[in-house]
């Protein structure tokens, strides 16, 4: 009887413990997210910047007729109001999990520039490579084509999904010019 008492007593600790750890990363968690979400704004505004330097405003497009790919999209345009560009923040199933790719492409429909946001899910020794600018360089001055992109070897199927990104911002920036026309 002694024993299935000190069981009971041990489990009924055990789950208070449980249950004050569990609210007090809660309460944490409440605090903490406003501050981790500006932060990660930030980083977007900042990626936004650097594929399109010369743009002194963003402005966000709807994205609900684009591709469930598509994440964001923004239209960069400069001091006189001209559009430089769209960029598109496209996600897709990597080696790993789930890539997540900033594509700029200018009004004639080339590239920019890409930027890797998120590519932790892969291996850092093969699929991690498409965050360098060795790989994604490649991508700069590319059409819709995109024949001069060559894939990783050895991390095929990132490459893959890196590539279907920017083939998801191109899709996206037809379905929004040609709906401006």
């Amino acid at each position: 009887m002694k024993q299935k008492n000190d069981i009971v007593k041990s489990v009924v600790v055990l789950t208070v413990i449980c249950l004050v750890v569990s609210g007090l990363l809660a309460v944490v968690n409440h605090f903490t997210a406003p501050v981790s979400a500006a932060n990660a704004a930030s980083r977007a505004t900042a990626a936004r910047q650097e594929i399109i330097p010369d743009a002194v405003s963003f402005t966000e497009v709807e994205t609900s007729a684009l591709d469930a790919s598509i994440a964001e999209a923004y239209c960069g345009v400069d001091a006189s109001g001209n559009v430089l560009g769209y960029i598109f923040t496209a996600k897709q199933n990597g080696f790993g999990g789930t890539i997540s790719v900033m594509c700029g492409i200018d009004a004639d429909g080339k590239i920019i520039a890409v930027k890797t946001m998120d590519v932790s899910s892969e291996t850092s020794t093969l699929g991690g490579k498409t965050a360098d600018p060795s790989y994604t360089t490649q991508y700069t001055g590319e059409d819709s084509s995109l024949s001069g992109v060559q894939a990783i070897s050895g991390a095929t199927i990132t490459s893959n999904a890196y590539r279907a990104c920017v083939e998801s911002a191109f899709t996206a920036f037809n379905t929004i010019t040609e709906a401006g026309k």
